[in-house]
């Protein structure tokens, strides 16, 4: 159904840039590899990246007292990873327009191991923007383990066949 690569000319292949628009329906579900390990280090420079100074993100003693035992990653850490992992698949993206859910359903942790999937919910035309349409997605995340981790619904503005950037470029 979908490819990965186009033939171009005689000997010449192109790798694909992401699906059109026109290629997502309600109900699809994506799962998006590879998946990614968490490490502490990831972990520690989100913390200081977005200034969260919580102790629980980075001091191993302090955490041991909590109810988690060990340092927990950063939300917006986690939260990236079930967007972002998604790459291959929506690399067509011109925006996200919004999200309406976030869950973080469980704890992630540095050494964590995570995949993510992407249930397609609805397409529709952007009456604003002709060169694109609206996918509504709900991403997922999940551990290793196979515990979901993170739920995330939010529609993105996807380029139509032919249109945006990628036209310019032959693709």
């Amino acid at each position: 159904m979908f490819a990965a690569f186009d033939p171009i000319a005689e000997g010449r292949i192109r790798e694909s840039v992401g699906l059109s628009f026109e290629d997502f329906a309600s109900g699809q579900l994506f799962h998006h590899r590879p998946g990614v390990t968490i490490t502490q280090q990831d972990n520690v420079n989100e913390a200081l990246a977005t200034l969260n100074q919580a102790a629980l993100h980075y001091d191993e003693h302090y955490a041991a007292a909590t109810e988690f035992g060990r340092p927990l990653v950063v939300s917006t850490l986690t939260l990236q990873r079930a967007v972002g992992l998604g790459w291959k698949t929506f690399g067509r993206r011109r925006r996200i327009e919004g999200f309406s859910s976030i869950r973080l359903t469980a704890p992630v942790y540095g050494g964590d191991t995570l995949y993510a999937q992407t249930l397609v919910l609805g397409t529709r035309a952007d009456a604003a923007d002709p060169d694109c349409g609206i996918v509504s997605c709900e991403a997922s995340l999940v551990r290793a383990d196979k515990t979901v981790v993170a739920i995330v619904t939010y529609d993105q503005q996807i380029y139509r066949r032919d249109r945006g950037p990628f036209a310019a470029l032959g693709y």
